[in-house]
This record gives C-alpha cells, sequence and structure tokens, in this order.
C-alpha cells in the first residue's frame, strides 16, 4: 500500500475515489499516487451555505490498465481525523462520535469491484464504501488522460451521509447539516 500525506481540504470521502490509470499494456498496471498532485475533496452543506473539506491523508493502491478492466483494482483508506475544512470547531465535530467517529472507526475504504469504459478516456467504477462500519455500493464516473507513464483522473460522486449513519442524534435532522454529499477525486499516478 501506498500511504499519502496531504495538506487540508475537507472532507467525506469516499469516496471515493481513487479509480482509473493506465497504458497500453495487455495487463493492469501498478500505480503510485503524487501525494502533492492528488486530492480527495468534498462539498457539503450547512445551514444551507456550501463548504468545501478535503482529507490530507489517505493511502491508495491501484492496479489498472484500459485493456484490462477485469483485473484492475483500487482500494483507498482514508484517514477520517486528517478531515480539514478550514473551521476548527466544524473539523473537531466530524469526527466526534455524533459524526465520522474516528476514534472507533479512523478510516473510510473505498474498493472496487468492476470498471467499464462508457465512452473513450471516460470510465465508470462500481465500488464498496465503508464508512462508519456501514457499506454502500457507489458508482464512480471519472475521465482518464494518459501520457507515457502518467495518469490524471478525475472523478465526482454524490452520496447521502445518513446512509451511512454519519450524523447521530439531533444530526440525523438534515435541515441544519444538509445530507447530499458531493465528493471530487483528483489524482496523479506514475508507473513505478
Amino acid at each position: 500500500m501506498f500511504q499519502m500525506k496531504r495538506k487540508m481540504l475537507p472532507a467525506l470521502a469516499i469516496a471515493t475515489t481513487i479509480a482509473g490509470f493506465s497504458g497500453a499494456a495487455l495487463a493492469a498496471d501498478q500505480w503510485v499516487v503524487d501525494a502533492n498532485e492528488s486530492e480527495i475533496e468534498f462539498t457539503g452543506t450547512q445551514l444551507g451555505a456550501a463548504f468545501e473539506g478535503k482529507f490530507e491523508s489517505f493511502e491508495a493502491d491501484i492496479v489498472f490498465s484500459p485493456d484490462d478492466l477485469a483485473g484492475s483494482s483500487v482500494e483507498v483508506l482514508i484517514d477520517i481525523a486528517s478531515v480539514n475544512t478550514s473551521n476548527g470547531d466544524r473539523d473537531s465535530q466530524i469526527v466526534s462520535p455524533d459524526w465520522f467517529d474516528a476514534a472507533q472507526w479512523p478510516t473510510a475504504k473505498f474498493a472496487t469491484k468492476s470498471f467499464s469504459e462508457i465512452a473513450p478516456g471516460k470510465y465508470e467504477a462500481v465500488a464498496d464504501l465503508t464508512i462508519r462500519d456501514v457499506t454502500r455500493e457507489v458508482i464512480l464516473p471519472f475521465d482518464l488522460e494518459i501520457e507515457g507513464n502518467k495518469a490524471e483522473a478525475e472523478g465526482t460522486v454524490t452520496i447521502n451521509r445518513t446512509d451511512f449513519g454519519v450524523g447521530q442524534g439531533q444530526w440525523q435532522d438534515t435541515s441544519q447539516v444538509g445530507d447530499a454529499v458531493t465528493i471530487k477525486i483528483e489524482i496523479e499516478a506514475m508507473r513505478p
């Protein structure tokens, strides 16, 4: 597994999504993520206003080739405590027991089950996303560009936080903190 430490931006992962890299090989290739150029970001709403965040630390194990989608796989482990929304009070709430409960469930996991090509340079990853020990299937569409040994992928997926038990007690009510969370991934990777 490749560990990647990142600066700051908020949160929800997942998600999401680090999915795709390759070249013209006949078998899936191993890829190493460039930590300085890769991010897992998210957008949520609080009192009707949008806020952004990211997870600054995550590990990614990526094996991918457009020529071998069946042999491709991506697994991402996101360090929940690395969340950064540029608001200390909100960040401390996000890791609390009412939200992600990072003490009990310190990581979120994104693990692909299959890939499909929907157009040249455009793919979909079907994956299991696990947050707070709750697993739901998500579909992550992503764009992929490969130049030589370098790959860049961008994708976005929207999830409902309450599907994963994020927001317990009074926070199950979505009138203050919205249910929908959009997760965006921007990944740069190289073949070793």
